[in-house]
């Protein structure tokens, strides 16, 4: 491009004489291809948060979204008009400072929206700032998808307007002014933040991700108009370049997913997540905190050792000759240290184990002439090393891959146990913490998802070889090791805690919607089953009332008066839509006639069904209730429920078999199952919320390691995630009862590993005890 002297040199083309006229018909066509999406945007928020509502997790989150709703369906044309007017001002603006500059007056440089200063920041509320954060990722979405086409508007806008520097800060079709004037216009909806934001992303949808249209159309008449026919792109002629915009764009998103995870951790922290039968998020529990007393273990292997009860397979201070003397300390340190570092345990660290080194160390010493034995205290630090790797190699809660992985820092644990007396005591000791860390997150692994899981292993692996090549005696390195290891999985904590959170919000909401659902199946049904009407209203009543009584529930509830006055209008239809003589029933008739067609309209608008379907409805109804009152109603028009209308109300029952004897063996076997399966009814009902387990589901030979995230009232449904958050699946409790006695499925413990098996030793030394 041109500098801004050469610019100003330069004589106005004939194409930029008539920029005026151009300009404007770019807005103009601009304009009306936003006119469309906005049109679309808007018709579809209702459903958007109708479909919300259905899924809310509580009464007050669904009338958040219907009171959006409702904002959004009145105010609509004031947040349009506010939006064109905005719109209408960035063209001024650029025109007006493409004039100024023709008088000589100064041309200061356009702000940069993207900059902000430590004052700024400090004046921004919390609710400004997450909607900030929200339109800046729209914004550099919008920008790095449509570089190319961006960067060819500016070049011709900019060549039109030589006084005027173009650029995504003052180009009035960037993405950003765009969502500046978008920002403005929903000023005047009284909105929680969060349906603001639910707002924007809506936008992004259905409006943002159409500029590409947008831009390609002004470029082609730009191209038309004889305006740099043909341009070359350069990313290194953009102010910010490709990779810049994607490292902005990823530090807004970083930035965004952070508060994200910090605004649920705290409501979590208030109310145990908002979710009903959600376990609240507890922090990391020191290990050890209510463990065995360490002097109690020791006590139980002084007693062994001097009954002369020998632990399987254990270490013993006795081996070599009568006359040897104890091994010190400090040269058992070293000669450890030098298997650690010698090439056959760098290259197959799992071939080795506590007690093969210790024998194979014994052993040279021996015939060496050295010092051939241990020193009783040693001894028992090293059978306790020894037991908490056996443990961890049988620990079915472990993955296998974690098993091998833990295993290979046996040598460098039994280093840190016999310098560091404190290991076995200190409940935060970093060696002990780095254990337990890894184990906690591995509990939930499993190979499923392999190519996404990967990432968990590899670091795992990383740091013990690092810890193996390098740990000579600093237990600094395992303090490094478990910094570096939180870093990395503090974050996808969080992402999965996110996840996790709106996995229980949609089961939630989707087991409310079914219930209401069901109970408006239900209230229909009981009320149509032995009454006869004409087909056009029970066709009404089963499909459009159905919504109206579904919307009703899930706002206002059962113990509500429009769920009364709703029930009621099946009620009176039924009564009044038949045959009548008597001068007391044409009375009344007439007098709910009114009441019937006004809660009609009300319902039908409520659910904001159309026009012309609630005049169709009101125009049916009024029809039926005339033909009543003249008494031309007969009982040939009218019909009972069709199997088409019991399938509509969910009352379409299948073919049974009473007859035991009838049965096939696949009938008898199920009744039998389900019939067994209530017996562990009760002891599924005893699984907490948050318990990790191995689930095979029946006629699968995939295995999950899953979470009970969530079990829903109404309906009984047990929700599954992953480690990541994400739904595994659902199932109801006679269904995860009979998996249970099938034995589909194995509870994992939760409890931390150094505690679990410093229990597990003790119990095995308390037995060989007796």
């Amino acid at each position: 491009m041109m500098s801004d002297k050469d610019k100003r040199n330069r004589p106005v083309s004939n194409v930029s004489a008539t920029m005026p006229a151009l300009i404007k018909q770019v807005k103009d066509n601009a304009f009306s291809i936003l006119s469309n999406n906005f049109s679309q945007f808007f018709s579809s928020c209702d459903d958007l948060f109708f479909d919300l509502a259905s899924k809310a997790g509580s009464n007050n989150e669904q009338n958040l979204y219907f009171d959006s709703m409702r904002e959004v369906r009145i105010k609509k044309p004031e947040v349009w008009n506010l939006f064109k007017r905005r719109y209408e001002e960035n063209f001024r603006v650029l025109l007006n400072n493409r004039i100024s500059s023709h008088r000589g007056e100064f041309q200061k440089e356009p702000p940069d929206n993207d900059a902000f200063s430590l004052e700024s920041i400090q004046l921004v509320g919390k609710d400004d700032m997450e909607q900030d954060v929200a339109v800046t990722g729209i914004v550099t979405r919008a920008r790095i998808e449509n570089q190319e086409l961006l960067y060819q508007l500016n070049c011709r806008f900019d060549y039109l307007m030589p006084d005027v520097r173009v650029s995504e800060t003052n180009n009035p079709l960037d993405p950003a002014q765009i969502c500046a004037s978008v920002t403005e216009a929903l000023t005047a909806l009284d909105l929680d933040i969060k349906c603001k934001v639910i707002l924007l992303k809506h936008l992004d949808r259905t409006v943002i991700v159409e500029l590409r249209n947008i831009y390609s159309l002004v470029n082609d008449l730009l191209v038309s108009a004889g305006v740099l026919p043909q341009i070359h792109f350069d990313v290194r002629k953009k102010h910010t370049s490709s990779n810049a915009a994607r490292q902005e764009y990823g530090q807004s998103f970083a930035q965004g997913l952070a508060e994200e995870a910090e605004h649920f951790a705290n409501v979590s922290a208030a109310a145990a997540g908002g979710v009903p039968g959600a376990a609240p998020q507890t922090p990391y529990a020191a290990p050890g905190a209510a463990g065995i007393p360490l002097s109690q273990v020791f006590d139980l292997l002084s007693q062994l050792r001097n009954t002369g009860v020998s632990i399987p397979g254990a270490v013993s201070a006795s081996s070599g000759r009568a006359h040897s003397s104890p091994i010190p300390q400090e040269i058992l340190l070293d000669s450890l240290t030098a298997t650690q570092l010698s090439s056959e345990y760098l290259q197959s660290p799992q071939n080795y184990d506590v007690r093969s080194v210790i024998a194979q160390i014994l052993e040279e010493n021996n015939r060496s002439g050295k010092e051939d034995v241990l020193h009783e205290s040693d001894e028992d630090i090293i059978n306790l090393v020894a037991m908490f790797f056996d443990f961890i190699l049988d620990d079915r809660n472990l993955p296998v891959p974690f098993q091998a992985l833990i295993s290979r820092l046996q040598i460098p644990i039994l280093k840190v146990a016999l310098k560091d007396k404190s290991f076995f005591k200190n409940n935060t000791h970093p060696s002990r913490r780095l254990i337990n860390e890894i184990a906690s997150a591995a509990l939930g692994w499993d190979e499923s998802s392999e190519t996404s899981q990967e990432k968990l292993y590899k670091e795992v692996n990383r740091i013990v070889h690092d810890i193996i090549e390098n740990f000579t005696g600093d237990i600094s390195i395992f303090e490094h090791a478990l910094v570096k290891f939180q870093s990395v999985t503090k974050l996808d904590q969080n992402k999965a805690n996110i996840l996790e959170k709106r996995t229980q919000e949609a089961a939630l909401g989707k087991a409310k919607a079914e219930h209401a659902k069901t109970k408006a199946r239900e209230t229909i049904y009981s009320r149509l089953k032995e009454s006869r009407l004409p087909e056009s209203i029970i066709q009404f009543i089963v499909n459009d009332w159905q919504k109206v009584l579904l919307y009703i529930h899930l706002k206002h509830g059962i113990d509500s008066t429009e769920w009364l006055e709703a029930k009621q209008v099946v009620d009176q239809l039924v009564w009044g839509l038949r045959p009548h003589f008597d001068e007391r029933s044409l009375k009344r008739l007439e007098k709910i006639k009114v009441e019937v067609l006004l809660k009609i309209s009300n319902g039908l608008e409520a659910i904001n069904a159309s026009r012309e379907s609630i005049l169709n409805s009101l125009s049916i109804a009024e029809q039926f209730f005339d033909q009543a009152l003249q008494q031309r109603l007969e009982d040939a028009d009218l019909t009972d429920l069709r199997p088409e209308h019991l399938v509509a109300l969910g009352q379409m029952e299948g073919t049974s078999v009473d007859d035991w004897e009838n049965m096939t063996a696949a009938q008898k076997q199920k009744l039998k199952q389900q019939a067994a399966a209530k017996q562990y009814v009760s002891q599924v009902s005893k699984i907490r919320i948050g318990t990790w387990m191995d689930y095979t589901p029946a006629n699968s030979a995939k295995s999950f390691r899953c979470k009970l995230a969530l079990i829903t009232d109404p309906g009984e449904t047990y929700v599954f995630v992953n480690r990541f958050g994400l739904r595994v699946f659902e199932k109801k409790l006679e269904e995860f009862a009979g998996d249970m006695q099938s034995g589909h499925v194995k509870l994992l413990e939760n409890g931390i590993l150094f505690d679990r098996a410093m229990d597990n030793i003790t119990d095995r030394l308390k037995k060989l005890a007796g």
